[in-house]
């Protein structure tokens, strides 16, 4: 081999190593360019989440519900309260099915007059509240005790995303909720007031003789008593037309000068 082949030779060889070095600095390179984009493409979710979550603390919140006017009562009402933090304006609201009250066509009519309405706006922590039924209504199985709200208003950004509760005031039917805490105990107490008092109507009713006698009895010593005095101070006792006149739930009177 003459030194021109070897020469040949020796830079064929350094031109495959360098396409080999060029090609894994290459790929390294296209390595780098596909994590920079990914960095970018989680940088750009990251962005939108914050923006999201910046608007949504800063957006209203319309929120439906039907539930007691208030802890000691029986009355249902259909609440529309704005909980977020700006005003919501323009809001609107649907029910499917149309509202319907237990109480009559009439209030029905006003509820589905009063939702149709869009209100100018609602600030923040705005109620209304709407007379809607009463608890009965759980034991009227011709009217339904499910409803699908949606809520559509605008923010401080524009049109909101449509909201939608399904409020199922049935599935509270059995609890507490709309009754006064002690409800029960009070319930059991006039029971036990009825009883007494029946067993005191009873008495009364079986032992009429003796009470009459007892009553007697006091209306004779009360008589002796002022006999008594009467001669220990030389005067004539006074008439006492009403001594032999019994109570009039048959009880024996009374002696106020017993003691």
């Amino acid at each position: 081999m003459d030194t021109g082949d070897v020469i040949a030779t020796t830079s064929a060889a350094v031109a495959l190593l360098a396409a080999g070095f060029s090609w894994r600095q290459t790929k390294h390179a296209k390595g780098q360019v596909t994590t920079a984009q990914e960095q970018v493409v989680i940088a750009q979710q990251q962005l939108e989440h914050a923006e999201k979550a910046h608007r949504e603390q800063n957006e209203p919140y319309v929120v439906v519900d039907i539930q007691p006017s208030d802890p000691a009562s029986g009355v249902l009402v259909v609440v529309v309260e704005n909980i977020g933090t700006t005003i919501a304006r323009n809001v609107r609201i649907t029910a499917d099915p149309p509202l319907e009250s237990g109480w009559g066509a009439d209030l029905t009519a006003m509820l589905q007059r009063a939702l149709s309405h869009t209100f100018p706006m609602l600030p923040p922590g705005r109620r209304l509240e709407f007379l809607f039924d009463e608890q009965e209504r759980f034991q009227n199985a011709d009217l339904p005790t499910g409803y699908a709200f949606t809520v559509r208003c605008e923010g401080p950004y524009g049109p909101m995303e449509d909201l939608e509760y399904i409020v199922d005031f049935g599935t509270w039917a059995e609890s507490l909720v709309g009754q006064r805490p002690l409800k029960k105990v009070e319930d059991k107490l006039g029971k036990i007031q009825d009883s007494l008092g029946s067993l005191a109507d009873a008495y009364r009713k079986s032992h009429a003789p003796a009470i009459r006698e007892e009553g007697e009895r006091i209306v004779r010593a009360r008589r002796e008593r002022m006999a008594r005095r009467a001669q220990q101070s030389g005067n004539t006792p006074p008439e006492d037309p009403g001594a032999d006149a019994p109570e009039p739930d048959g009880t024996a009177p009374t002696d106020p000068s017993a003691d």
